[in-house]
């Protein structure tokens, strides 16, 4: 009866924290034009479809109130992106083996992309116009073609890191016959033509497919050597080089030795892909603080900068700085360098003792370590390091800010170690019913225990032949009960009565 109980309340639970998710049939073939439930029994067959080569994979959970707010954007795009990017979604309380063993999901929603038998993480903001300009650009192709310096200025504008490769090889040339008839394929075929001419620009293109969902990457014609100046590369003009590009900034060039090949130069483009000074936001935090150096950053009043000389200046620093001017020359190699919003994200910021109230300041901060350096009272850049440097700005440990909504971080813990937490949270919910409920069948012979217990007493009180006992035991006829007997002597009773009443009361 024990276990059925606590089976009856897990049972009863379950449709309020892991409701089914609707099964759809799986029609291959053609362009989805709605989001397509995915199973494991579908899940190959479905990501393996010529009609559909690239895939926006939603992993979530029916309790999740991100997911649930996310769905409904998800159901109306489909339609539109039918032909680009196929949606898909997959019920992790239902397809445990896809989201913890394959995919190893440790918070919902989160968002995976498939191309080409590779997944990686969705790397841009969630919001609808967000995800479109990001199916729009996945389904042009990888590398585009320009011509001249404002052509590149142009690709430059759609890049979400501010940075763009640039490709550029002398010997590049078309190989074959344009053959393209729709719309849009002359200008894919023509850049197909070029890609494939030499190993430089061969390699180029392979790493831009690869990493297309994160980088921007453009390929200038062989023919536009006068070009070469306006980029700052006039220098390189004689042979074929990548570079990396970025408004205002000195481009670099990918040196390396021997043979080019893609292993190395994905390498590049994955340590570089970044701004010179990075404005953090939620969408590149994680990626950003992860390239193997510490973040040195500038906390800031956004909406100050601009407007703000001290707001300007501590920015300005920064950039310079980070351009190696000054005595950034010899440790501009050792961080990272970024920007953030003290006001926007001030709750995050109380763990590293920064208030929005005093703003501007320096933070170097060590997201694997969790370590961090910060002190409001040095503002300048110099003074700021060499407090680093002498040991006046101590290393300290990142904490969790303690005046966090408890909730919250109850919530992060949660989502973080599901799918145990939830196990944990059903195993003890059967626990309190059962502590709290019992036995249907004990909580019976409790309940007639009790009823003829008090129906002896009373009709001993009413046939009046209770001797009289002590002051302290006039409610004692339960435990005489219990002692199996009615009989007792006036000088003895009380002891033993004594003793049962502790027996009991201990028990």
């Amino acid at each position: 009866m024990k276990f059925n109980l606590i089976a009856k309340t897990i049972m009863a639970l379950l449709p309020l924290v892991t409701p089914l998710a609707a099964a759809s049939e799986l029609v291959t073939g053609e362009p989805h034009d709605t989001v397509i439930t995915l199973t494991e029994d579908n899940f190959e067959t479905a990501i393996n479809d010529p009609a559909n080569g690239l895939w926006l994979l939603k992993f979530y959970a029916p309790w999740c109130s991100h997911c649930k707010k996310l769905a409904p954007v998800l159901d109306t795009m489909a339609s539109y992106l039918s032909g680009r990017i196929a949606i898909g979604k997959i019920d992790c309380t239902v397809e445990e083996n896809l989201c913890q063993k394959q995919f190893e999901i440790r918070g919902y929603p989160t968002l995976k992309i498939s191309r080409d038998g590779d997944f990686f993480e969705y790397p841009g903001k969630r919001d609808p116009d967000s995800i479109i300009t990001f199916a729009e650009k996945m389904s042009e192709p990888a590398v585009t073609l320009v011509h001249n310096h404002q052509e590149a200025s142009d690709v430059m504008q759609t890049s979400s890191t501010g940075v763009m490769f640039l490709a550029y090889d002398p010997k590049a040339k078309e190989v074959s016959k344009n053959t393209a008839k729709d719309k849009g394929g002359d200008e894919l075929t023509l850049v197909e033509k070029y890609l494939a001419s030499t190993n430089t620009v061969q390699v180029f293109g392979q790493v831009a497919r690869k990493v297309q969902d994160k980088a921007t990457f453009a390929l200038l014609h062989p023919g536009s050597k006068d070009q070469l100046a306006l980029f700052g590369l006039a220098h390189a003009s004689k042979s074929a080089f990548i570079a990396k590009i970025e408004n205002d900034v000195a481009p670099m060039l990918y040196e390396h030795s021997g043979v080019l090949n893609s292993m190395d130069f994905m390498d590049f483009v994955k340590s570089n892909n970044v701004a010179l000074v990075t404005d953090l936001q939620s969408h590149n935090f994680r990626s950003v603080a992860h390239l193997g150096k510490p973040l040195f950053i500038a906390v800031v009043d956004s909406a100050k900068v601009d407007k703000d000389d001290v707001m300007t200046n501590c920015v300005s620093n920064l950039r310079n700085f980070a351009k190696g001017k000054g005595n950034g020359k010899d440790v501009k190699d050792d961080y990272k360098f970024a920007t953030m919003d003290g006001v926007k994200w001030s709750k995050f910021l109380k763990q590293f003792s920064i208030e929005k109230s005093a703003l501007p300041q320096y933070l170097i901060l060590d997201v694997p370590k969790r370590k961090f350096y910060q002190n409001e009272t040095f503002p300048d850049i110099d003074a700021f390091l060499q407090g680093v440097k002498d040991g006046s700005i101590e290393e300290r440990d990142q904490v969790l800010d303690e005046s966090s909504n408890p909730f919250e971080r109850f919530h992060a813990f949660f989502v973080k170690y599901l799918p145990y937490t939830m196990t944990g949270f059903l195993l003890l919910v059967g626990l309190m019913f059962y502590f709290i409920l019992g036995d249907d069948e004990e909580e019976i012979r409790y309940q007639e225990m009790l009823k003829a217990q008090r129906e002896r007493m009373e009709k001993r009180i009413a046939e009046g032949k209770k001797k009289a006992m002590k002051e302290d035991c006039f409610e004692c006829g339960i435990c005489i009960d219990l002692l199996g007997t009615n009989e007792f002597d006036e000088k003895h009773s009380c002891d033993r009565l004594r003793m049962a009443i502790e027996t009991i009361h201990n028990f």
